[in-house]
């Protein structure tokens, strides 16, 4: 795969206890959540009320609140999160979310192996140049549409979609939030 676009409407949904999980990636194509797989990015809405965090034994988890507030829960301690705070913690701590709203969060569960580079909010235009041009990247548009550039092909990124890019040949051109990962992964 050189780069791929996920748009909104072709996301994967699924419940969980607490919300519907939208599945932006997995990787390597055609991995499940129930099966071994290297990483996955989504978006989750976690509904009022309190709800345990399913566990990934061997994985790392990154959560970004978009939207709302949330008490977590990790292992015993509590962590306040408000839009765009963040958290990495372990994929098997017990871990529970109690908010007073609907809230929104982005999701990046990866294994224990897999060296997250960077990750970005970004508000303006990116070059991927300051990316690995041996990792996987991720962009998730989470504002109006923006302007993109892939290997000298051009498209339009809507709200809540998102590019997957091996190396750094890519330009995000335009005003708006967004998210950059960067994982280190031996393609």
């Amino acid at each position: 795969m050189d780069y791929k676009i996920v748009r909104k409407e072709n996301q994967k949904e699924r419940l969980w206890t607490g919300g519907v999980s939208k599945e932006l990636y997995i990787y390597p194509d055609g991995s499940t959540i129930n099966s071994p797989f290297n990483f996955r990015v989504s978006t989750a809405s976690i509904n009022p009320g309190e709800y345990n965090f399913t566990s990934f034994k061997g994985y790392k988890r990154l959560l970004i609140l978009l939207s709302g507030s949330v008490k977590l829960e990790v292992d015993g301690r509590d962590y306040y999160l408000k839009p765009f705070s963040h958290i990495f913690f372990s994929g098997d701590s017990h871990t529970s979310s109690l908010a007073d709203e609907t809230s929104i969060d982005f999701n990046l569960i990866f294994k224990e192996n897999i060296n997250l580079l960077d990750f970005k909010i970004v508000e303006t235009e990116f070059s991927g140049n300051s990316l690995s041009s041996k990792a996987i990247n991720i962009f998730y548009n989470l504002e109006d549409n923006r302007h993109i550039r892939v290997n000298n092909n051009e498209y339009t990124l809507g709200k809540e979609d998102t590019l997957i890019a091996c190396g750094n040949n890519f330009n995000i051109e335009g005003n708006g939030r967004g998210i950059i990962l960067s994982l280190d992964i031996k393609i």
